[in-house]
């Protein structure tokens, strides 16, 4: 059953770059297959938050691309300490453990902030409290290795904590009422896409693109057009969206399937507890990275009416998977 955990389809997977009639996750142009000698490709790789991220830079000025590697690296190292799970020490897992945290990283507030405004902006469907749900159905279906469906009084008893009105912000305190706990898996990534665009904008780089789990398209691809990237579902099905200056960020109930029937997944309606999705696989572009994050996880618990009228308001494109093909909300 622990399969079905450890060999989940990755988002990032769901995202690819095409460049130079080519396909792949980390499948860039490179400027000098072009006789263009003028630009300096270079590439850093690491980890966020246990996931392998890539990004390239092209520019005149190659000399200075370690020096923005390096202000990167360190700003990566400090994400994890604040926002990883994994990370016993970090500050969301103190957080958890102790329902309080005095003090926190300017970088915490402003992230359960900003997954405030989508909490009110979708009802409540995009809700950081649904940890407990997490641990819950991680603990039935692959700890305890169960198939049957998950005990309603359990549920019952876990959703008394589900709700993003739990996390408080007063006095430079975060304070968990009711027992919450929180995960920020469904914007951290974004934001963290968000604020390494910002390190390469101030170093003046442009035309580059970041995949951080979430994908981030700056300028163009060989200042000639927009970058073409693939947005596919967990089914297979893809198109290609241009991006320029824009985020895409998509999420499936395929994603993470905790029993073989895919009924019960990491897509948790905050307000039954259960697993649920209106569609397969949504992909949301928006100008910010972790506002895509945000609605493509929530997208997937919102009718097709309500997911338009909202990226409407936020500015930002839906694209769903549909039989055979990917629509884009119009």
């Amino acid at each position: 059953m622990s399969d079905l955990i450890t060999n989940k389809i990755n988002r990032r997977k769901l995202i690819k770059i095409i460049a130079f009639s080519a396909i792949g996750s980390t499948t860039y142009g490179m400027y000098n297959l072009f006789g263009n000698n003028e630009y300096i490709k270079s590439k850093w790789t690491g980890t966020v938050l246990n996931n392998n991220v890539s990004l390239e830079i092209h520019s005149n000025e190659g000399k200075n691309n370690s020096l923005i590697y390096s202000q990167i690296s360190s700003f990566i190292k400090q994400a994890d300490d604040i926002f990883n799970l994994q990370n016993l020490d970090s500050e969301i897992v103190r957080l958890n453990k102790n329902k309080k945290l005095q003090n926190p990283s300017p970088y915490l507030i402003e992230v359960v902030k900003k997954s405030q405004i989508l909490s009110e902006q979708t009802n409540g469907n995009f809700d950081i409290t649904v940890q407990p749900l997490w641990n819950y159905y991680y603990s039935h279906f692959v700890l305890n290795r169960k198939s049957n469906f998950p005990d309603d009084k359990a549920l019952k008893d876990i959703k008394k904590s589900i709700n993003w009105q739990n996390v408080v912000i007063e006095n430079n305190t975060i304070i968990l009422k009711n027992n919450a706990s929180i995960t920020l898996n469904g914007i951290a990534q974004g934001w963290i896409t968000d604020k390494v665009v910002e390190i390469i904008n101030k170093n003046n780089i442009k035309n580059t693109l970041v995949d951080f789990g979430e994908t981030f398209a700056s300028g163009s691809y060989e200042s000639k057009r927009p970058w073409n990237i693939e947005i596919q579902s967990s089914e297979g099905i893809s198109t290609v969206v241009k991006l320029t200056n824009k985020a895409v960020a998509t999420s499936s109930a395929g994603g993470t399937m905790f029993e073989p029937t895919k009924k019960y997944n990491h897509i948790f309606n905050p307000k039954t507890g259960l697993s649920t999705g209106n569609f397969n696989t949504v992909s949301v572009i928006s100008n910010k990275a972790w506002l895509s994050d945000c609605l493509a996880t929530s997208a997937l618990l919102l009718s097709t009416n309500k997911l338009k009228v909202l990226c409407d308001k936020l500015n930002a494109k839906a694209f769903i998977s549909e039989k055979n093909y990917f629509k884009e909300l119009t």
